[in-house]
């Protein structure tokens, strides 16, 4: 621990815990191009976790780390007042919740490219995979939306989980776009220990449910 935080800890002042996002991967995702591209594709019978479908879709892929290089913005609506941005490796956007709250709300965005036939909508079939193998998931919402006006359909998924010895709550979304040959898929995680209240929760799931690509 610095002193820095040392000394916050002393005086009183509780510094908020960063949470690993549920279902995010290590910072280190990225794909190899045509051999990723060339692995033997799932049958439809199978169900497989979003990234990994992206995997076997795409020719190239790599996560967007830097805001400068997105064709236009990633927004999301959110409570200034009981949110402050921070960075780690990987993500695009991080927020930790302040004021006597416990969560985060992180942003990742994956770049790929496609051949024109792949439909990227498809992504969204397996959006809701891995939080439901998570331990003791009991989810609480599950619902998406198919293709419309600039996108290509989104997800938006809310359940508990246990983990680290206590239950954890989360809100998921994933959105795809295309422009063109190449396709973005917005995931964003909100997550907070299922202790904190009901309003905390809802707002972390009104937050991430409007996380968007406006270009």
């Amino acid at each position: 621990m610095t002193t820095e935080s040392t000394d916050r800890v002393d005086a009183g002042i509780r510094e908020p815990r960063i949470v690993e996002p549920t279902v995010l991967r290590p910072h280190t995702f990225a794909y190899g191009a045509a051999a990723q591209a060339r692995r033997p594709r799932a049958s439809a019978r199978e169900t497989i976790p979003i990234l990994d479908r992206l995997q076997r879709m795409a020719v190239s892929a790599n996560r967007v780390v830097d805001e400068r290089s997105v064709p236009g913005e990633i927004l999301v609506d959110i409570d200034a007042d009981t949110w402050r941005s921070a960075t780690a490796p990987g993500y695009l956007r991080l927020f930790i919740a302040d004021h006597g709250n416990d969560g985060t709300i992180a942003i990742v965005l994956t770049r790929f490219v496609v051949d024109h036939a792949v439909v990227i909508g498809d992504l969204i079939d397996h959006a809701f995979v891995e939080a439901r193998g998570l331990p003791e998931w009991h989810e609480l919402e599950a619902t998406r939306t198919q293709p419309g006006f600039r996108n290509e359909g989104s997800s938006m998924q809310t359940g508990t989980y246990v983990g680290d010895d206590q239950t954890w709550y989360c809100a998921i979304r994933y959105a795809a776009y295309r422009r063109g040959n190449v396709a973005y898929l917005v995931h964003a995680t909100g997550t907070a220990p299922a202790r904190e209240g009901a309003t905390f929760r809802t707002s972390i799931a009104a937050a991430v449910s409007t996380v968007r690509l406006d270009d």
